[in-house]
């Protein structure tokens, strides 16, 4: 892989490719599920090349998986609060079992972020109970969970209906709005252009385009390698 991009703050990027491009690579070597031979990762001028996820995850970026990797015998407010705990540097069972003080505030966050995706209703429902498009919302908040300032959403559209893209497309630019930045791996075209500040187009590993979705969908390039035209 060859590959240099860089991502404002407060924006939505989208990274896009034909299969086999390098784009779930490239989230994990940002996110330290794999070590570069070379170059770095930095993250508001510090260099993270080759820590190790948590660690990652502690300095303020979390990333999402394209299959819903939800804990299913937990409910929708306890697989948030396996991200919440990351936040807080402290296990499951203790954050369970800590003091009233802290108690009290995970369980305001917990209550805050289930109304913050819209989903008051199943959130004492297990994970495996509710819908795959309330499976993905729970992901997005198990996420929000750990405090990032950098979210990496891998297809957070996909297996969607319209209806419920348009929903998490709106939740996106919510957290932009709210001081988030957002880097997704998306195949839905209509999401990347409607949603995107910035798009990178990989093709073998290497950036071939990037810039604006408007330009994005006009070069040539991209047309070749991506749309198939």
């Amino acid at each position: 892989m060859d590959l240099s991009f860089a991502i404002g703050e407060k924006t939505i990027n989208s990274l896009i490719g034909p299969n086999g491009a390098g784009k779930t690579t490239a989230f994990s070597l940002i996110t330290g599920f794999l070590k570069p031979d070379a170059g770095k990762v930095l993250f508001r001028g510090r260099d993270i090349t080759g820590l190790p996820p948590f660690q990652i995850v502690k300095l303020g970026i979390v990333r999402t998986f394209q299959d819903v990797r939800a804990l299913n015998k937990l409910t929708v407010r306890e697989n948030l609060l396996i991200g919440l705990s990351e936040a807080h540097h402290q296990g499951f069972i203790q954050s369970t079992l800590g003091g009233k003080s802290l108690k009290g505030k995970i369980t305001k966050e917990i209550d805050r972020l289930i109304e913050f995706v819209g989903l008051k209703e199943a959130a004492d429902e297990l994970a495996e109970n509710v819908s795959y498009a309330e499976q993905k919302l729970m992901i997005l908040a198990r996420a929000l969970a750990t405090d990032a300032q950098l979210l990496l959403l891998d297809e957070p559209a996909s297996g969607l209906d319209q209806t419920s893209i348009e929903r998490m497309m709106a939740l996106l630019r919510r957290l932009v709005e709210e001081g988030k930045t957002v880097l997704i791996v998306e195949h839905n075209m209509d999401v990347v252009i409607n949603i995107s500040d910035q798009v990178v187009v990989l093709d073998f590993g290497h950036k071939i385009a990037a810039g604006p979705p408007g330009e994005i969908r006009r070069d040539p390039r991209v047309i070749q390698a991506y749309l198939g035209v």
